[in-house]
């Protein structure tokens, strides 16, 4: 499991507030550190020469320093004994060492001496690849894993490799093949389940990416971070039942696992669970002050509770704590946005708007925030450059059409009527804050204040959209 995705499983209804560790962040944290991975030859049987076979061995080895090694490897390197097989598989080797050390240029010099004594190593052509991957030149990495793998088809690493490279190029079908043979040379490894899942999720099937995190658990029972991780693929499939019993579990497994607090907090508030939500939040961040998703969460909790200087303090401190935690600055901009202060609601959102995997709701809102400064004309302009016609017409794409003038109210509320019931519910009630504001915008005052107090209404009050309609009602009674 961006930097974060909503609660409710679909990273185009981004409305509600509250926020996890996504799958996709949490599975990239599970497998940080999953790299082009090169791998030591293992020895060939020497004949005789004793002087250089300590050293031959000591090459091939993991458990001495980088540097010590390339030292064994030179050393059994300058005899004239060693037969050109093992003189590649040494070769081979001191470039794995070489690449630990950070020196990818020594490496693959190493790997081309290899390859030329030994046309056929399978692991000097995978070890070049993960070096030119390194480098980032995937086109001859992809090209080093296949030889890999026609010269050794049960070399794991190379598929691995591949897998990876493939990935990098938006080629997830690919990778997932690759990560099935993988699978099938190491059933019993739990990493290359936690990869897969990680793929899936990406394709956004969340039933098998649910099931290779099943089957990493059912390997590894006693890694709190793969329950938690399985739970937030639950909650995207709107089961809050197992997401809890995976919170629980990790929580028994390891009672100061901040994460599976702050998590199981957020589905405590999906299930309107406020005060469950708010010890776990609490608990959370008495276990990690430095967790910046648990701080939003519980600003998140006062907003709710109608304490919105206490929630403008979390959301500071979520912010000072991750300065690239987009969502923090889209709630902190709605805070600014019910007081009425557009300028400073403008401010935060053009910051959550410029990171990483855009929103759509910020632009939303950013819209909403300069509209309502009076900068109506400039502010469709700047709508319309990321929203070019005829793109995405997911939810909420056609409240934007309508803030272009590409719809008309009635076809965005019938564009709210996709997907299972829950959802349209959702997406109905954020309907109407946004029909609401085009209304306002456009001086139909009685229109507008139907709308929002049918937003107010119908509206979870985890949605920014809900403390929206009750801002606007309060500021329309005044």
């Amino acid at each position: 499991m961006h930097d974060s995705e909503p609660a409710r499983g679909q990273s185009t209804t981004a409305a509600l507030l509250v926020v996890f560790a996504t799958p996709m962040n949490r599975l990239t944290m599970l497998t940080a550190g999953r790299c082009l991975v090169a791998c030591a030859a293992a020895t060939l049987a020497a004949a005789g020469a004793a002087q250089w076979r300590t050293d031959v061995e000591a090459c091939a080895g993991t458990a001495l320093p980088a540097e010590q090694r390339i030292e064994l490897c030179s050393k059994a390197l300058e005899s004239k004994d060693l037969p050109p097989p093992l003189r590649a598989t040494m070769y081979d080797n001191r470039g794995v060492a070489w690449k630990e050390k950070g020196n990818l240029g020594l490496a693959i010099e190493d790997y081309d001496r290899a390859i030329t004594l030994d046309p056929t190593l399978a692991n000097a052509y995978n070890n070049r690849g993960a070096a030119l991957g390194a480098k980032g030149d995937l086109d001859a990495a992809i090209s080093d894993f296949d030889r890999a793998i026609r010269f050794d088809a049960d070399l794991a690493r190379a598929y691995e490799n591949r897998s990876l490279a493939l990935r990098s190029r938006g080629d997830l079908d690919g990778a997932i093949r690759d990560l099935g043979e993988v699978i099938r040379l190491e059933p019993k490894v739990e990493r290359n389940y936690v990869s897969r899942a990680a793929l899936w999720d990406a394709k956004g099937d969340l039933v098998k990416a649910t099931a290779d995190l099943s089957e990493a658990i059912r390997l590894e029972p006693l890694r709190e971070e793969l329950f938690v991780a399985r739970g937030v693929l639950w909650d995207r499939q709107h089961d809050p039942v197992h997401s809890i019993a995976d919170y629980d579990e990790a929580i028994r497994l390891n009672p100061r696992f901040a994460p599976a607090y702050n998590n199981r907090c957020n589905t405590w508030m999906i299930k309107e669970a406020y005060d469950q939500a708010r010890a776990d939040c609490s608990e959370a961040i008495r276990l990690d002050p430095q967790l910046a998703r648990a701080h939003f969460n519980r600003g998140i909790l006062f907003e709710i509770a109608d304490d919105n200087a206490r929630a403008r303090d979390e959301f500071d401190q979520a912010i000072g704590l991750d300065p690239q935690f987009a969502p923090a600055y889209k709630s902190r901009a709605a805070l600014s946005f019910y007081d009425g202060h557009f300028d400073a609601a403008q401010t935060d959102l053009s910051r959550a708007a410029g990171m990483p995997r855009p929103d759509p709701y910020v632009a939303i809102w950013l819209y909403l925030a300069q509209a309502r400064a009076g900068r109506a004309e400039a502010a469709a302009r700047e709508l319309a450059q990321g929203h070019p016609e005829g793109g995405d017409a997911a939810w909420p794409s056609p409240v934007i059409d309508l803030y272009l003038g590409r719809r008309d109210p009635g076809s965005v509320f019938k564009a709210a009527q996709q997907g299972d019931a829950g959802m349209q519910r959702d997406q109905q009630c954020e309907a109407a804050f946004y029909v609401g504001q085009w209304n306002l915008l456009q001086g139909n005052k009685n229109q507008a204040l139907r709308l929002f107090d049918d937003a107010q209404r119908n509206c979870r009050k985890s949605f920014s959209e809900s403390g929206g309609a009750r801002a606007e009602l309060d500021r329309m009674s005044r």
